[in-house]
């Protein structure tokens, strides 16, 4: 009993974060509307890593994290916090697995590591796949997971997606070792490879390695420059170091953009609070804005 109370008290806790006020009931469109509230409530964002803070994925930490201090993470806590929430509202077949980021990767680069996170569940006999924390470019809804390239599409207001077999990537074998499913996102008309999803079942210590290198190495971009990203319901909103773009999608597909250059610690601060809904007050807002002026500069002197 005291365990399906605190699997209550965690649901109204999340759906309150979120701002969910719909049934806990395991249907299709219930859980698509927990994921649009997530997406446009919980930021990605690199805070920790980027100021030194190694990022802990126990699922008490998430919680503490992203929901009782209001902050955001990056998707080993979104997929952490997702999958609980779908797990505690009866959804069936919820699984998270790693795979690798294939976003401006060229051709033939190899095998990322598998440095990302996603979550997979079933409904009726299909499964999908649900993302929360791939950053600038997060699927902006459901993705159903086994079907034809042309019967996977999914267009949303943020941008049409879809989920093939691997072999439909285009991608040579050595860059998709052990990598089973594409995640691809539609761009001037061009399939865009995101992330390859691996469909092996992962023991604790997978993810708990794969989050150490994330959040600790200093050759993982989230320990050298800050990102931040949310969903509004029309908007993409990101954050480069210090450029702050807000992307606006018109009903046609295409979007327009708007960007500025942030000036400071309290300029950081600001649009962290105002675009991104990060509240907690203990951010060193100094440290942060001293990450991404370096990388600025860093990026600067590469050009």
């Amino acid at each position: 009993m005291a365990e399906q109370g605190g699997s209550r008290d965690f649901l109204a806790d999340y759906f309150a974060r979120i701002g969910y006020e719909g049934s806990a009931e395991p249907t299709l469109a219930n859980i698509a509307a927990v994921h649009a509230h997530h997406t446009r409530t919980i930021p990605f964002e690199n805070l920790g890593p980027a100021t030194g803070k190694p990022v802990d994925i126990a699922p008490e930490a998430i919680r503490d994290g992203l929901v009782a201090r209001r902050r955001g993470g990056y998707c080993f806590q979104h997929a952490g916090l997702i999958s609980r929430a779908l797990a505690d509202m009866g959804v069936p077949g919820v699984e998270n697995h790693l795979g690798r980021v294939y976003w401006g990767r060229p051709p033939g680069s190899g095998a990322p590591a598998r440095t990302h996170l996603a979550t997979v569940f079933d409904h009726d006999g299909q499964r999908y796949l649900v993302d929360g924390g791939f950053g600038g470019f997060n699927p902006s809804g459901l993705l159903p997971l086994d079907l034809a390239p042309a019967e996977a599409v999914r267009t949303t207001p943020l941008g049409t997606f879809r989920v093939v077999d691997v072999a439909a990537a285009g991608l040579p074998a050595q860059d998709t070792v052990n990598i089973d499913l594409m995640v691809q996102a539609q761009m001037d008309g061009v399939w865009a490879n995101l992330y390859g999803v691996d469909l092996r079942p992962n023991a604790p210590m997978d993810l708990t390695v794969s989050n150490w290198y994330v959040s600790t190495s200093r050759t993982a971009p989230f320990t050298t420059s800050l990102m931040f990203s949310i969903l509004a319901e029309t908007q993409r909103i990101t954050l480069a170091n210090l450029s702050l773009a807000v992307r606006t999608y018109a009903a046609d597909g295409s979007s327009t953009v708007e960007k500025r250059t942030l000036a400071g610690a309290a300029e950081l601060r600001d649009a962290s609070r105002e675009l991104f809904r990060i509240e907690d007050t203990t951010v060193d807002w100094d440290a942060a804005y001293a990450v991404g002026a370096s990388a600025e500069r860093a990026a600067a002197a590469q050009r």
